[in-house]
């Protein structure tokens, strides 16, 4: 069982003269940043979790046998030069270490598996918001107000899915539910493989 929570990680550069006349919008997805305090994993293809990873204090009063802390973050950097703009956004999945838990007797594979499909869930729409990123249309007007639209957008449908997936599986309860979605995240993990 868990609960899924999202976080959002700005820093605006600014060097850029405002009067520059193109904008140029590049996009990435990155697997580190050395610019958090705390310590993270950042999904890269082929990630996998271990109960290691999960250093939260468990809530004793909790129904939840683990929690993942896992999310979508983005960083903005504008640089200019010749009087074109260029916008760069590094998209990054990121797991906190230090705010995802497990009880002690709830420590099996069964349940990591579960809380692993969360993780990838969070790296799935972390993949959509890049390939809606790089998709939109950008200008030194609105640019910022495109971003933080796809980003709500991209937040709400994964919010759903990961509420789908706990509701759908009781938090893992349901094993035939849960190897139904196992099949299902494990397929659409195999469509981005192949992008």
């Amino acid at each position: 069982m868990k609960k899924y929570f999202s976080f959002l990680f700005i820093s605006l550069f600014f060097s850029l003269a405002v009067v520059a006349q193109k904008l140029v919008v590049e996009v990435n997805y990155v697997t580190a940043d050395a610019t958090v305090n705390k310590p993270m994993i950042y999904y890269a293809p082929g990630t996998i979790l271990s109960w290691n990873d999960f250093k939260g204090k468990p809530v004793s009063g909790s129904q939840a046998a683990a929690i993942t802390n896992a999310g979508i973050g983005f960083k903005m950097m504008f640089h200019s030069k010749d009087n074109v703009a260029t916008l760069n956004i590094s998209v990054d999945c990121n797991f906190s270490v230090a705010d995802s838990w497990v009880k002690n007797a709830r420590k099996t594979p069964y349940i990591l598996n579960h809380e692993q499909h969360h993780f990838d869930i969070a790296y799935l729409y972390a993949m959509q918001f890049v390939q809606n990123l790089r998709a939109a249309k950008y200008t030194m007007k609105d640019y910022s107000k495109t971003i933080e639209r796809i980003y709500n957008q991209t937040q709400q449908d994964l919010t759903t899915m990961q509420n789908d997936y706990d509701r759908e599986t009781k938090n893992s309860q349901l094993a035939d539910e849960q190897e139904l979605w196992n099949k299902k995240i494990d397929a659409k993990m195999d469509a981005f493989a192949k992008q």
